[in-house]
C-alpha cells in the first residue's frame, strides 16, 4: 500500500491506524521508490529517512506487523540509481522489495505504461510504431531482466500492460505468441525465486479485472511461484478491498 510520501493520500501512521481497525495482521507500505525525473507518483529521495521512520514508529503504534517497503522501478540506464535506492535501507533490511514497470525510458523521454489511456496510447505509437506486440515483447522482456537481478522480492502487477485492453482492444490475452510470452516471464520468476502479486486494484481499472488475469494466476501455480495478495491501496478505503473474491470462481479475474 501507499503513503502521502508517494501517490498514497493518507499518512503511514492514518494507514496502519486503519489496517489495525480492519483487523489486518500484516500489512506492507511500498511507496514508490524515488526516481531521477519528475513524475506524478515518486518519492522524493529526501525523504527516505523520514519514511522508515515512519514506518517503525507505525509498527510500534498499532497492533499490527508494518513491514518497511519500496515498490521499485526497474529501468536499465538507471541500474546504479536503483542499486543506489536498495541500499539506503532501513536497520536490517528492506522488508518488501517489489519490482513493478511503470516507466519506458529512451532517448526520446520517458513513456507510461500503467497510466491514463492517452499515455498507453502516446507510447505505444512513439516507441513502438502502433506494434503492440512488439510493446508486449518489450515490457515482459524487462520484467525477465528485473528477475535477474536478485534485487527483489516480487513482481507487481505482472500484466498490467492490459490495463486499457477491456475486451481484448489492444491485443488478444489468449493468443500464442502472448501466452508465450506469459510462460517465458513466469518460468523466469520461478527461476529466480520471485514471488508474484495478485493486485485486487485491477477491478478499479479499466481491465476490470485482477493484475494478473486467473489465467496466469493458474500458471504461476503450477509452475510452483509464491503469491502474495495486495490491494495496491492508496487510501484507508481501498486496504484489504476485493480480498474476498481472489480465487473466486466468479471473480473476474478468472
Amino acid at each position: 500500500m501507499h503513503s502521502t510520501y508517494s501517490d498514497g493520500s493518507a499518512s503511514v501512521g492514518r494507514m496502519a491506524a486503519s489496517a489495525a481497525e480492519k483487523g489486518l495482521k500484516t500489512i506492507a507500505i511500498t511507496d514508490h521508490m524515488p526516481l531521477p525525473f519528475p513524475t506524478r507518483y515518486a518519492m522524493d529521495r529526501h525523504r527516505m529517512d523520514a519514511y522508515q521512520a515512519d514506518i517503525r514508529a507505525a509498527g510500534q503504534a498499532h497492533d499490527l506487523t508494518v513491514l518497511a517497503g519500496l515498490e521499485m522501478e526497474y529501468i536499465p540506464r538507471f541500474r546504479g540509481w536503483i542499486r543506489d535506492i536498495l541500499d539506503q535501507a532501513p536497520e536490517g533490511g528492506w522488508d518488501m522489495r517489489l519490482v513493478s514497470i511503470h516507466n519506458i525510458v529512451t532517448d526520446r523521454g520517458n513513456f507510461m505504461i500503467n497510466g491514463r489511456q492517452d499515455e498507453f496510447d502516446r507510447t505505444l505509437k512513439t516507441v513502438f510504431k502502433d506494434d503492440i506486440r512488439a510493446f508486449c515483447t518489450h515490457y515482459y522482456a524487462l520484467i525477465r531482466e528485473a528477475a535477474a537481478t536478485g534485487w527483489f522480492d516480487a513482481v507487481g502487477h505482472l500484466d498490467v500492460i492490459k490495463k486499457h485492453n477491456r475486451d481484448n482492444c489492444y491485443f488478444d490475452e489468449r493468443s500464442d505468441w502472448y501466452g508465450e510470452l506469459i510462460d517465458e516471464t513466469l518460468d523466469s520468476l520461478a527461476g529466480h525465486g520471485l514471488k508474484m502479486e495478485i493486485n485486487t486494484n485491477g477491478l478499479n481499472h479499466p481491465a476490470g479485472a485482477f493484475y494478473p488475469s486467473g489465467w496466469i494466476q493458474e500458471k504461476a501455480i503450477k509452475k510452483g511461484i509464491p503469491l502474495i495478495l495486495g490491494s495496491d491501496a492508496h487510501s484507508p478505503a481501498r486496504q484489504g478491498q476485493y480480498f474476498d473474491r481472489a480465487g473466486s470462481p466468479a471473480c473476474p479475474a478468472a
